[in-house]
């Protein structure tokens, strides 16, 4: 057992140097935009070839030695490679946004919203908190890519989880976006409503929130929100965030409706 756990250190530790590399690394990008992609590009590279290694080393191990599934460095080992493994697989959704293409089609977004809430029930069984979905009963169909739509509801659904307390509800809310809302896409345009009864974000948060890298979420990666801005910028929409210290946060997903056809 003596082996095993200076195995398991000694992969715990080259976990926690890679990740100071990476905080090295992500200051480095903030001050220096222009150079994001190439920047990116290695960071992506390096850590998907040595986190490969380290995944596979791990799995060995465990199989090797299944006893030191119990141990608490292992566990925390393993919680890191998850994180690394969030982090390369947000990086590479935010690196793909860049230049990002939309595979469009007709959308049923109740449908759609639906199907989310669904998958994301899991999240909320066992722990007092709730999550609540209210569309109209009539259906509403925009001209959408529903797999890239899927990813940007989802990440604000988890978002909206976390961010709660002991207790606490996230709901979902598909309404008609207001005349001032509608301008913003130029068009007539429907509102979804992600809010959630959390601690609430200040006004410095709210400006920063949507900067890549930032986050003050514990094994938070900073690209989520970015992504989400990005996905809903390419469909011609916005998003805007609403929140109050202590009183919860909302967000606004607004997007166009279908062209409304001439009546003959």
């Amino acid at each position: 057992m003596n082996n095993t756990k200076k195995c398991a250190e000694g992969l715990l530790s080259e976990v926690k140097r890679l990740r100071t590399e990476n905080e090295k690394l992500t200051r480095l990008l903030e001050h220096s935009e222009t150079d994001i992609q190439t920047s990116l590009s290695a960071i992506s590279h390096e850590l998907r070839n040595t986190l490969t290694l380290l995944v596979g080393s791990a799995q060995v191990l465990e199989q090797d030695h299944p006893e030191i599934v119990a141990d608490k460095s292992w566990r925390s080992l393993r919680m890191d490679l998850l994180h690394m493994q969030t982090f390369l697989t947000d990086l590479s959704s935010f690196r793909s946004v860049q230049d990002i293409s939309l595979s469009k089609k007709l959308c049923d977004l109740n449908g759609l919203l639906r199907e989310i809430c669904r998958n994301c029930q899991p999240l909320f069984d066992g722990i007092h908190k709730n999550l609540i979905f209210l569309c109209p009963k009539i259906p509403v169909v925009l001209y959408a890519d529903g797999r890239k739509l899927t990813h940007v509801f989802t990440n604000l659904i988890k978002n909206g989880m976390e961010a709660l307390g002991n207790t606490g509800t996230v709901s979902l809310r598909i309404r008609e976006a207001s005349g001032n809302e509608a301008s913003l896409t130029g068009g007539e345009a429907i509102a979804v409503e992600v809010r959630d009864t959390g601690a609430g974000l200040s006004e410095d948060q709210q400006a920063k929130i949507f900067k890549p890298f930032y986050s003050e979420k514990s094994g938070g990666t900073g690209l989520g929100l970015s992504i989400a801005q990005a996905v809903i910028k390419a469909h011609s929409g916005r998003i805007i965030v609403s929140s109050c210290p202590g009183k919860g946060t909302t967000f606004t997903v607004l997007l166009p409706k279908l062209p409304s056809v001439p009546a003959r």
